[in-house]
């Protein structure tokens, strides 16, 4: 998501804000357009200067007997769970306990390349490990609906080879988090979760946060759905605690989350040079257990959180005092909650924004889907030295900004194409001579025109 991001940002530097209407209204309206197309049902938090602007639950918590959300309504925050455990770790240091520098035979001997690997490359993802959530999904619920035992976690990856040598490349890894718990636990001499709950639940009075979701009463919890429409629902089961540990086991409510937030703004629990160690970024713009970016020129800290049923997003913008926080039990992992954090983003920075729009997918005719293969250009005054590719893949229309995992169009008519994940679309043109020479993308409310490149 971090060059769509930077993809957008050009595009609005070049926009036009025209409207007046109240801030929270927008906000409201934005979100109610979300929930209306299907890309929005869970709570959304927005706030400013200390100042909640939106708290508002929208959709159904359970469907069958239309139990609606709540801002009380507790949700998995998933990997959300890593700044809470990159957290401890700091303190854990600051407590002369640890250190990032330790390596990780320190604490495991026998650990394959645990003279390599330090609780550095834990933290940023740059172990090398291999990533054992990536070998679980729905056809393991029998296995990872029920406690586990954290041996039977670490023999799916300990013996595994590394993918690199440490620190000298970035991959995404749970490995390295559910670790960073083992080695919380040698230190302390206590289950991680009780230290979670003793050195940051209780101070902030997070009394709506924990673990065991699955056991929680259904009545102040959501049930996830990977598909979730009007006329289609398919709950999604959901594991157990103990299979994502500290690198995602966490949920909690939206005001949780903002107490969490309120309290990193405020640079509690830690000392400012903790904090300071845990935002810098490092390959991939990664600190401890904090994503750092830009958008619209904002320098944010933030951490995603996603598995088939729900879809979690907690934003930050230091220089403007403002918090985002996005809770869904209704996604996949196609469903991204950028668009929305992009569009919250610009309403409250009085920037462009469409809100989204129901669409129906018509057919259309391989024969005119090829027209539109190729590359085209990114207006150079807009994005400079930007790619996109546009391929047909059986019968599917694809779109890949430079090295971007690809995006599927939907086609609306037979030149109009939109986006499902992302609030965006493609209008293909065509000259005189029916060649098509270039399509205008429309995204948050800025029409930006790509020029078909010669073969």
């Amino acid at each position: 998501m971090k060059h769509l991001i930077l993809l957008l940002s050009g595009l609005f530097a070049v926009a036009t804000y025209l409207s007046a209407q109240p801030i929270p209204k927008k906000l409201d309206e934005y979100l109610t357009s979300a929930h209306q197309a299907n890309h929005f049902n869970g709570v959304a938090l927005v706030a400013q200067k200390g100042k909640i602007l939106c708290h508002k639950a929208y959709g159904y918590s359970h469907v069958n007997n239309q139990t609606p959300n709540d801002t009380a309504t507790r949700f998995p925050i998933l990997s959300i769970t890593k700044s809470f455990t990159s957290t401890l770790i700091l303190m854990l240091q600051e407590q002369g306990k640890l250190s990032v520098q330790d390596n990780l035979s320190t604490y495991f001997p026998d650990f394959p390349n645990g003279d390599s690997i330090t609780i550095h490359h834990l933290l940023t993802h740059t172990s090398g490990l291999f990533d054992y959530m990536s070998l679980i999904d729905e056809g393991d619920s029998a296995i990872v609906c029920h406690p586990v035992a954290k041996q039977q976690i670490l023999d799916i990856f300990q013996n595994k080879p590394l993918a690199f040598k440490p620190g000298s490349a970035y991959a995404y890894c749970n490995s390295g988090y559910f670790l960073l718990g083992l080695i919380i636990e040698k230190v302390t001499g206590q289950p991680y979760e009780k230290i979670v709950r003793e050195l940051i639940f209780n101070p902030l009075n997070m009394a709506h946060s924990g673990f065991d979701y699955i056991n929680l009463p259904a009545s102040i919890r959501a049930q996830g759905y990977d598909t979730l429409t009007a006329d289609y629902q398919s709950a999604y089961p959901h594991f157990d605690s103990t299979v994502t540990y500290s690198a995602g086991a966490m949920y909690s409510t939206s005001g949780d989350l903002y107490k969490w937030y309120q309290a990193v703004a405020s640079q509690k629990l830690l000392t400012a040079k903790s904090w300071k160690q845990a935002f810098t970024p490092n390959l991939n713009d990664y600190g401890y257990g904090w994503m750092r970016g830009s958008y619209l020129g904002k320098l944010y800290v933030r951490h995603d959180g996603g598995y088939p049923g729900f879809m979690a997003s907690s934003v930050y913008y230091p220089s403007e005092d403002i918090t985002l926080i996005i809770l869904q039990n209704a996604a996949n992992y196609s469903d991204s909650p950028s668009p929305a954090v992009m569009a919250l983003t610009a309403i409250l920075l009085k920037k462009p924004y469409n809100s989204w729009l129901p669409h129906t997918e018509v057919a259309v005719k391989e024969s005119l889907l090829q027209q539109y293969v190729g590359r085209y250009r990114v207006d150079p005054s807009v994005v400079p030295d930007r790619i996109i590719s546009v391929s047909l893949e059986n019968g599917q229309l694809w779109v890949q900004a430079n090295d971007e995992p690809k995006v599927r169009l939907f086609a609306e008519t037979e030149r109009n194409f939109f986006m499902k994940a992302y609030n965006g679309l493609w209008t293909f043109q065509m000259d005189k001579s029916g060649q098509v020479r270039q399509a205008i993308v429309h995204v948050n409310g800025i029409d930006v025109i790509v020029n078909k490149l010669l073969p």
